[in-house]
């Protein structure tokens, strides 16, 4: 079961970053995903659970609940988190509804939002029996998989904008105008960050994932190296500007992409 719920919310992922505009949704966009992303995650749940892994029809059923309901919460309003956190009266500490406080809250939202991905799959492990059968382990890497290219980037690059947040709450220096790093996966808009982590990020989390399936952790070992080794420059030359926000955002950035290869290899061998 857990394979079957790792792929449908890996559908329900692509469905829910293929509208956003700069991190944001419009309304528009809301209903038409809806309209979109539920017919889809019924239709697939239902060809993957009872033919392919032979499932019952109440636990079909469940699994696409689960998904779909996962799927509307991230397609939740702007607005009406803002209501939430005036309600809970988070403007006293800097996060109001202003359009900064606003920024500031939707890297919160999004990863709590993941973090309810996180608590469903852990949930499914617990409660349900392993397959142990390849089929089930083929739709747990092909979700795995998904999971871990954007939807992956976007949970690091939030990671980082919550904590140049806190550098910025606890007085440290931060360069200005800079967004969070695309190191393993981050968006970047400026020029001063490191390059190509949209792409070394999903490679680097998937490489990991291969290796971990075929039982190499010395070749696990070498890739983590080898990024530190090939990211040394960049650091070197940001010590040097007494600011130490690559470094920062490197060690932050790779532990968290290497976390979620992990969790990725751990879900595969647990489907």
């Amino acid at each position: 079961m857990t394979a079957l719920l790792v792929l449908l919310l890996a559908a329900a992922s692509a469905v829910d970053g293929s509208g956003r505009v700069g991190g944001r949704l419009s309304r528009m966009s809301v209903r038409a995903r809806l309209l979109v992303g539920v017919p889809v995650i019924a239709v697939l749940g239902v060809l993957v659970g009872w033919p392919i892994l032979h499932r019952g029809a109440w636990g079909v059923v469940v699994v696409i609940l689960v998904a779909i309901a996962w799927l509307c919460c991230g397609l939740v309003p702007r607005t009406w988190w803002e209501r939430l956190s005036r309600f809970c009266q988070w403007e006293q500490a800097g996060w109001g509804a202003s359009e900064v406080g606003a920024d500031r809250l939707d890297p919160l939202i999004r990863l709590v939002h993941a973090g309810l991905l996180l608590l469903a799959v852990s949930l499914c492990v617990v409660v349900s029996q392993p397959l142990r059968s390849q089929v089930a382990e083929m739709v747990a890497v092909i979700g795995i998989v998904v999971l871990l290219a954007v939807p992956a980037n976007q949970v690091v690059a939030d990671i980082l904008a919550v904590a140049r947040q806190s550098s910025r709450g606890s007085g440290e220096v931060v360069a200005g105008g800079c967004r969070p790093s695309l190191e393993s996966g981050g968006q970047d808009e400026s020029g001063s960050s490191m390059r190509g982590g949209r792409w070394i990020g999903p490679l680097e989390r998937i490489l990991i994932l291969l290796l971990a399936s075929v039982e190499a952790p010395a070749a696990i070992a070498a890739i983590v190296a080898a990024k530190g080794v090939i990211r040394f420059p960049e650091i070197s030359r940001d010590s040097q500007g007494k600011t130490g926000q690559k470094a920062e955002e490197f060690l932050i950035g790779s532990f968290a992409s290497w976390i979620l290869a992990v969790l990725g290899a751990v879900t595969i061998h647990l489907a």
